[in-house]
């Protein structure tokens, strides 16, 4: 019987051996993924005789060629860093200075680079290319621009028969613009800046234009390369795209069960197997592992999961939570999937991720019917109520790849207190989204208004292939992050059947387990007229309004779920606004700044923000003081919404996003800073806004008593809190002083204190001070608002998006005499663990008079610009007679020097003192 058992063993072997050869051979190199970032050189295609097969030859000689400065990059913004068109933000330069037909050009990029040897398998990847493409290597096409096609399309090509491994390679990509015109010849889906810039200046201007709804972009379309450029050089088997689902059991939280998705692929001409194994870890924690034995089929790409049920160790007890940074820690775990053959790891992923769960649902508020019926959008967090107060996120306008740009406006949202942001197409790297897991700042995700994204009827098979292949893309890079909670189908409109069907399956392909949403306005109607939403409406505002209009209770836009609303006319700072704007177009306003502004009626020509200035502040005698006026109705008016929607309560107040968190550009479009990264009247009122706790003053919104109310924005119960309000005139008297009984402030809850008749009605304006006091008298956060004896309206029936129509106005012209009260200025500086600079600056107002609204700002040196980024506890601070007020800044940077600080009250002469060092650095 020897003899037939060795022969069928024999037989066996063989047999494992010929199926599953590389499991015995000598294990390849571990996997490398480097960025293909230098030697970069543009040009465009017109008048070259080369065609890609000579371009991609490593002894090409490159002869009037652009450097790129850095990649990626977009074909206008390398041809601004290597000063062809120098300073292109200034004055009308993006126009004047540029020639407007670079979209009508083809263009090359081309590099070379060394190809690690002893790999079986090398691909390029591209995750944004715009638009279109030809992709060659060493002489070969790799792929034409029919398939290479897509800005949000990733495009993974295997190169491998091409390469030369351990040698220097040639690249040369081709790069189509997006050519077609919405509404004149069909669309490509790329991206659009609608309103965001001015289409009557920047982008289309021939024939078949709307003047109402243009094709606005700039010189080049954003063509170009604008994501980085990878080499994944592998085994045969390389590990795809990963994620990991978690499951609570709500209400409980005190397991979760994981599960874990990874792509494999075999390259190889064989059949391939090993150990495919999953790695879950957190310090801390006892690292858990799972494994399963596979093989792939020669080119065989195949899902594999491990699931709770086959592996009991993925129910995790006692996990640690990610939560968004204002309900508790953003907490992440690390994933390491690994390929392993003859027990050595030949390719290896990781990747982070949170243990939460996100739920949407629909609350029973119909107080606006005529916006939509069956309740507002909200979210659940692990099973608690998610208070939403956000904004809109842009990219640069030339897609301007600055990871340390994309840290400061992260930091600055955290530090302003949003907890989420709404990216409205121009999806931004996969650093900038794992940076936001880091933070706990939730993202929502999705599709462009108005142009080519939502102009289905003007779609072609192209189009339609690209748009699902994009959502594949962006969803595929999104699922795995703990910051992703919305994906957005669309924007103002609503994607019709198949289209929009096809959209949910790839997402339950890809395993999405958090919000969709097909619309984020109610704009879309059926047969019957009804309208058709996800409880998320656009009522706007775009243009600034009052006070009293967030608090009344009279406007639908100020309620429910919104996912953008603010001002589309925002003046920055003077000291902003003089680096774009040339010195002798500055006064009077002009179309220097309109090149500048926003596209819609009003919005184009700063009608409203002028109207207001004027009307409320009185008139300007120049730009510098028209600014600094600015600044009081960007912070009276950026505080009192988010202040409204604290204080009226969550039953009919769940979500809003500001439009905008920041600048595309020097731009007066809607921002809560300037492109500068500096933080004026908008970002301290919006500051005030969003204090965890605080005492909220509605203006008068509903009569002659003024309702004052406790809010408490965090997760926890406050408990003997008090507030105590006060009144004083314009001469710094104290008119009424009253405090409240002791509250009990429950968690994202708001508490009536006070009510406060109106007072001082022999000065025109006064100013109402609020204070909020913990159990032990402590003042937790302070409010002052300047108060009008005449009230703004704005008439609910003609209260349009894009307008400003009051039929009264609040006169607070008396602001602009008020008596000098000079203040004494000291600023102290200490340096931190990381050492960046911590200045104390400390205001003490000697008068009895008031100092009003009183900015500091930080300097490096004795009259310069204010250090940027920068953050500050509190700015823009009203110093009452005798008291003194302390300011906290903190510099980002380690490189940076706080040397002196420059404090400037409202209508008076700035004060510049040096900062003190405590301690040398």
């Amino acid at each position: 019987m020897r003899g037939p058992v060795l022969l069928l063993v024999t037989v066996l072997l063989l047999a494992i051996c010929a199926g599953d050869l590389p499991r015995f051979a000598t294990p390849e190199p571990p996997s490398l993924r480097s960025e293909i970032a230098d030697g970069w050189q543009l040009r465009s295609a017109r008048g070259l005789d080369a065609d890609g097969s000579a371009l991609s030859r490593t002894d090409y000689q490159p002869a009037d060629w652009h450097t790129v400065a850095s990649m990626p990059a977009t074909v206008l913004q390398a041809l601004e860093d290597d000063g062809t068109y120098p300073n292109l933000y200034y004055g009308k330069n993006l126009r004047d200075e540029v020639p407007q037909d670079l979209w009508q050009q083809d263009w090359w990029y081309r590099t070379t680079f060394d190809a690690p040897a002893g790999h079986t398998a090398y691909h390029l990847t591209f995750p944004g290319i715009n638009y279109r493409a030809e992709v060659w290597l060493n002489g070969h096409l790799v792929a034409g621009d029919r398939q290479v096609v897509g800005m949000y399309v990733e495009h993974d090509l295997d190169v491998s028969r091409w390469i030369v491994p351990g040698g220097p390679n040639a690249l040369a990509v081709k790069v189509v613009p997006e050519r077609a015109l919405q509404d004149v010849d069909g669309v490509e889906l790329a991206d659009s800046w609608f309103d965001w810039i001015n289409w009557n200046y920047l982008g289309y201007q021939g024939p078949g234009k709307n003047p109402a709804n243009g094709n606005s972009f700039v010189a080049d379309r954003n063509a170009g390369i604008w994501k980085p450029v990878y080499l994944e050089s592998s085994g045969a088997v390389a590990i795809g795209a990963s994620t990991v689902t978690t499951d609570l059991p709500l209400p409980a939280t005190d397991s979760a069960r994981l599960t874990v998705y990874s792509t494999l692929r075999n390259s190889g001409a064989t059949r391939t197997g090993g150990v495919l194994r999953a790695t879950i870890s957190r310090p801390g924690r006892a690292a858990l592992t799972v494994e399963r034995d596979v093989a792939l089929a020669p080119g065989e790409t195949r899902e594999e999961r491990f699931t709770p049920d086959d592996f009991p160790d993925l129910v995790l007890r006692d996990p640690d939570l990610w939560w968004p940074y204002t309900m508790g820690e953003p907490k992440l775990y690390d994933l390491r999937i690994e390929f392993v053959s003859r027990g050595t790891p030949v390719d290896t992923r990781t990747q982070r991720f949170g243990v939460r769960e996100v739920t949407q649902l629909r609350d029973d508020d119909e107080r606006f019917p005529e916006i939509g019926r069956g309740g507002n959008f909200y979210l659940r967090v692990n099973g608690r109520d998610f208070l939403v107060r956000g904004a809109n996120y842009t990219p640069d306008l030339l897609y301007d790849y600055d990871p340390d740009r994309e840290d400061a406006i992260l930091s600055y949202t955290r530090d302003l207190g949003l907890n989420m942001l709404r990216l409205e197409s121009k999806i931004p790297t996969e650093g900038f989204v794992e940076r936001a897991d880091e933070l706990g700042i939730p993202l929502m995700v999705g599709w462009m208004c108005c142009n080519q994204w939502e102009k289905w009827a003007q779609w072609d098979a192209e189009d339609n292939a690209v748009a699902r292949a994009s959502v594949r893309s962006q969803v595929s890079m999104l699922r795995s992050h703990a910051s992703a909670f919305v994906w957005a189908n669309a924007s103002d409109g609503r994607p019709p059947m198949p289209l929009a069907g096809d959209y949910h399956a790839i997402l339950r392909d890809l395993h999405w387990q958090n919000a969709v949403v097909d619309s984020v306005s109610s704009y879309t109607v059926d047969a019957n007229g009804e309208r058709l939403w996800d409880g998320i409406h656009m009522e706007g505002p775009y243009t600034w309004r009052p006070p009293t209009y967030w608090f009344s209770g009279e406007y639908r836009a100020a309620r429910g779920a919104s996912a953008e609303q603010g001002d589309n006319e925002h003046i920055p700072p003077f000291a902003s606004l003089e680096k774009f704007i040339p010195p002798d177009r500055l006064w009077p306003i002009n179309d220097d700044w309109y090149f500048h502004a926003g596209s819609n009626t009003d919005n184009e020509v700063l009608r409203s923000i002028q109207r207001v200035i004027t009307r409320r502040y009185g008139p300007s005698s120049g730009a510098e003081q028209f600014a600094a006026k600015a600044q009081l109705a960007h912070y009276e008016s950026t505080r009192a919404q988010f202040e409204a929607y604290a204080a009226l309560g969550w039953a009919g107040h769940k979500m809003t996003l500001y439009w905008m968190l920041n600048n595309h550009w020097p731009s007066f479009f809607g921002n809560l800073f300037d492109y500068y990264l500096r933080p004026g009247g908008a970002y301290f009122g919006a500051k005030k806004g969003l204090r965890p706790l605080t005492a909220v003053f509605d203006s008068y919104a509903t009569g002659d008593r003024a309702n004052v109310t406790a809010v408490n924005q965090t997760p926890d119960e406050a408990t003997g809190m008090r507030v105590r309000a006060r009144v004083y005139d314009l001469a710094g008297r104290i008119r009424d002083d009253r405090t409240s009984d002791a509250l009990t402030l429950p968690p994202g809850g708001a508490v009536p204190a006070l009510t406060l008749p109106r007072q001082a009605r022999d000065s025109r304006v006064f100013f109402v001070r609020c204070e909020l006091l913990d159990a032990a008298g402590t003042v937790v956060t302070e409010n002052v608002y300047w108060q009008s004896q005449r009230n703004d309206d704005v008439d609910p029936n003609r209260d349009f998006a894009f307008q400003l129509n009051q039929s009264s106005w609040a006169d607070m012209t008396a602001l602009n005499s008020l008596p000098a009260a000079p203040l004494t200025v000291t600023a102290q500086r200490s340096v931190d663990g990381a050492g960046r600079d911590e200045v104390t600056i400390r205001l003490t107002n000697p008068t009895t008079r008031i100092a009003f609204f009183a900015r500091a700002e930080l300097t490096a040196t004795r009259g310069g610009d204010e250090i940027l980024p920068i953050t500050y506890d509190d700015n823009y601070v009203t110093v009452f007679p005798g008291e003194s007020v302390e300011v906290r800044g903190v510099v980002p940077s380690p490189l940076v020097t706080a040397n002196w600080v420059r404090v400037t009250p409202y209508d008076a002469a700035a004060v510049e003192v040096p900062v003190t060092p405590i301690e040398p650095r």
